[in-house]
């Protein structure tokens, strides 16, 4: 199914306000693409908030981004090791103080260690543009209310017969971007401050992934699930 396809379907069945942002990794750097101009504070998220705002769409990789977060997710960077990345958590405990204190910081890297899928491949690039604009990519992130997610989640579970995981905790990236990417199974999370301060996001939207292969899967459904979603409980006939 072509990318027009599924974004007719998708605008016409959902009331969604922001467009569609595709993610397409590379093992080589892409010919014909722009390089992101700039180097991305905080990192990824920037850069998808760009893509929102500009329609454009680019390449990146580790030098455009302060926070590896979104290119250690997709295989561009390697993750830190431990004594790199407590000293990066001490960085980033001076400029938000997200903790009480950097052991709480610590601990909580450890935890994310024990339930992130680990990224087992090495790519050169990540391609970010709007879905219309990026052929067969490998995630689609969909920035709706609580309610559209639900009617998602059920078009994905009509088909797949699996849940749809979803996470809270500082970061979206593993959440958003790793998880969904490793795994090839849609996730949702209402992210954190900075994803939702840099990507633009309302108080009422959360962010849903999609790998495209399982959004193609259950596309064709998508009109059907709603339908019943808008009036379930209602008798037939009455």
């Amino acid at each position: 199914m072509a990318n027009e396809q599924i974004l007719e379907i998708m605008k016409s069945t959902l009331q969604i306000k922001k467009e569609f942002v595709a993610i397409k990794v590379w093992k080589e750097e892409p010919a014909g693409i722009p390089k992101y101009e700039e180097r991305a504070f905080p990192g990824m998220c920037t850069q998808i908030g760009d893509v929102l705002r500009t329609g454009k769409t680019f390449y990146t990789d580790r030098e455009q981004c302060f926070c590896t977060g979104g290119v250690v997710a997709t295989g561009v960077a390697l993750p830190l090791n431990e004594e790199e990345r407590d000293e990066m958590i001490k960085v980033h405990f001076e400029i938000s103080r997200g903790y009480k204190d950097i052991p709480t910081a610590i601990a909580y890297e450890k935890q994310m260690d024990t339930i992130q899928p680990k990224v087992d491949e090495r790519n050169a690039a990540v391609q970010l543009g709007l879905l219309k604009d990026i052929s067969e990519p490998d995630l689609v992130l969909i920035f709706c209310n609580p309610g559209t997610a639900d009617i998602l989640n059920r078009a994905y579970t009509y088909v797949s017969g699996e849940p749809v995981s979803g996470f809270g905790g500082n970061g979206a990236c593993p959440f958003a971007i790793q998880y969904p990417y490793t795994s090839k199974k849609p996730s949702f999370t209402y992210s954190d401050v900075a994803w939702r301060k840099y990507v633009g996001m309302g108080d009422d939207e959360l962010t849903m992934s999609f790998p495209y292969q399982s959004l193609v899967r259950f596309i064709e459904y998508l009109p059907t699930v709603a339908e019943e979603y808008r009036n379930y409980g209602e008798m037939p006939g009455a």
